[in-house]
């Protein structure tokens, strides 16, 4: 049962220092990272005669996809402090796995207090809440125990402005 604890982020130790199940920590970060950077979840047999036919059409819409995938640049129309978007965390739900704060580049989460017991992992914390790029939902889909929330993005789309 240690393992699937592990596994699936419902690990009761403080810290993954010295643990023999780190590995297993490390499987699950990268099957997340992997599973939020697929494109398309949809079963492809495991014969050779679709990569054919995937290159065909790659070739054939090679300028429309590039141009579709590319990330949009963003422009913020107001300064960043008067923006109220940043994550919540909710702390009955955080487990402290600590996954957020790795896959966060701004640095927007922090540990929060230490248990005073020394039983359960400190719980993380939004400790940088303007750091959060506008419309970024990143951490959400990351987070195992869904303690992580964002306001809707369609309330935010206002204050952005895409450059072509």
């Amino acid at each position: 049962m240690l393992i699937f604890d592990c596994f699936f982020g419902r690990c009761e130790k403080p810290s993954c220092d010295g643990c023999g199940l780190v590995p297993v920590r490390n499987l699950r970060r990268a099957l997340k990272s992997r599973s939020m950077n697929k494109k398309d979840d949809s079963f492809v047999e495991p014969d050779e005669s679709w990569k054919k036919a995937v290159d065909a059409t790659l070739a054939a819409k090679a300028p429309a996809a590039s141009k579709a995938s590319a990330k949009r640049k963003k422009r913020l129309l107001v300064p960043r402090e008067e923006i109220p978007w940043f994550p919540i965390i909710k702390p009955e739900l955080c487990n402290g796995c600590g996954d957020c704060k790795v896959l966060c580049k701004p640095g927007v989460f922090e540990l929060g207090e230490p248990d005073p017991t020394g039983i359960h992992r400190p719980k993380l914390v939004v400790a940088h809440p303007m750091n959060c790029l506008v419309l970024c939902d990143r951490c959400v889909p990351i987070c195992t125990s869904g303690a992580i929330v964002l306001p809707k993005k369609e309330e935010f789309e206002k204050y952005v402005e895409y450059l072509d």
